[in-house]
């Protein structure tokens, strides 16, 4: 794209008029020297325009949140006129670098090769297109501007930053691959835990003989346990209007609870049910680690632009679950979602709230109301320490 200077060109039409109205060998001389200069700006611009090569060398396609990655492009100029002055940009969206982008200036001669050097930490998780440049150039008598893109497919892809979870505290009412919980009904009589003595009320099948008979008193087994459930994760990635620095806040931490939480469950043995819905529903079930990478670049590619509140989803999926089933909800609203979440409760399903606030903001009154109806509630900031919130004292 070419752009005139507009004193240039109103020069160019005095020059014209001039030369037409007064006349004379002198007049049209000059404006034929004036002419002269700006095609041979235009020209010589041109040829820059065309002969101006981009070459990205160096880029780490895949990163996580927090870490630094090293970007560097090569300008070569293959023609045969110099470029006094380029002026560059790295079109970096300010999501993931931070801040925007300030343009670098080189000058090239003939055959010479400009480096272009960008560090920058990866703020938030996301899919970018890295490699559009933009580079800006001028004639030395500064009669054109010209700017050409350079449009490479390039791409990185920036995963949330994985917590990795010691424990999480969540209440269970099933058994959670190799989790424990306290519900006879999921005991395992082939599995011993532990020995201890007996007290009236205990099991005579739980008996240990041969400890007994080996003391002289009674001696009782605690069984493992070692039944399996699903772990249902919902994630709100509904349109709440909130200004960009905070919705790209809480979307970031959202989407950190969230395969931190599949990470642990999928670690454990526990078979994990995913659903969110942002531009379009997703819904994933799996169990294994060598599914999580599955569940990572999905949440990586998730945006809060939803057209559907987290409750109404949760309804229309709890319908698929059984009655005692565990559901996360990780939402950064819950004013609206306290009340519609209680039917569930009544239901039979364990439900859990990962509540996720503002820097100085209090929890809203839903907080409380979950509270004050025995769900488990964590509110999360985004300077809070996952690890620590959801594993409480075991992290």
């Amino acid at each position: 794209m070419v752009k005139m200077n507009n004193r240039a060109l109103v020069l160019i039409i005095v020059f014209f008029a001039v030369a037409l109205f007064v006349g004379g060998k002198f007049s049209y001389g000059l404006f034929l020297i004036v002419f002269s200069l700006v095609m041979t700006s235009y020209i010589t611009g041109r040829s820059i325009y065309n002969n101006i090569v981009n070459l990205t060398w160096e880029i780490s396609f895949k990163a996580s949140t927090g870490d630094r990655v090293s970007l560097k492009t090569d300008f070569y100029n293959s023609g045969l006129m110099p470029v006094p002055y380029l002026s560059v940009c790295a079109g970096l969206p300010k999501k993931l670098a931070g801040e925007m982008q300030k343009y670098r200036v080189y000058s090239l001669m003939p055959g010479m090769i400009a480096t272009m050097s960008r560090e920058f930490v990866c703020k938030h998780k996301g899919v970018y297109k890295i490699g559009v440049v933009e580079a800006i150039f001028e004639d030395v008598l500064g009669i054109f501007k010209w700017k050409k893109v350079f449009c490479d497919e390039r791409y990185l892809i920036v995963y949330p930053k994985v917590h990795l979870l010691k424990h999480l505290d969540i209440p269970m009412r099933q058994q959670f691959g190799t989790a424990a919980v306290r519900h006879n009904a999921y005991e395992d009589c082939a599995g011993t835990k532990d020995i201890r003595k007996y007290v009236i009320g205990d099991c005579f099948r739980k008996i240990h003989w041969k400890v007994t008979a080996h003391r002289g008193e009674f001696f009782v087994r605690n069984v493992e346990l070692n039944a399996s459930a699903d772990l249902n994760v919902f994630l709100d990635l509904y349109d709440y209007g909130f200004d960009e620095e905070k919705s790209y806040d809480i979307e970031e931490k959202g989407a950190e609870c969230a395969v931190s939480i599949i990470r642990y469950a999928l670690f454990h043995s526990m078979s994990v049910n995913f659903a969110a819905k942002g531009e379009e529903l997703i819904a994933y079930t799996a169990k294994g680690v060598d599914r999580f990478n599955q569940f990572l670049d999905a949440i990586s590619k998730l945006s809060a632009k939803g057209d559907i509140p987290i409750e109404e989803l949760i309804s229309i999926e709890a319908r698929k679950l059984s009655w005692d089933a565990t559901i996360i909800v990780i939402t950064p609203c819950i004013a609206n979602g306290a009340y519609a979440f209680l039917p569930l409760k009544a239901a039979g399903l364990e439900l859990v709230v990962i509540y996720l606030c503002g820097c100085s903001e209090e929890p809203d009154k839903g907080f409380e109301v979950l509270k004050e109806n025995d769900i488990k509630v964590f509110a999360i900031r985004p300077e809070d320490d996952i690890k620590q919130v959801l594993g409480g004292h075991y992290e």
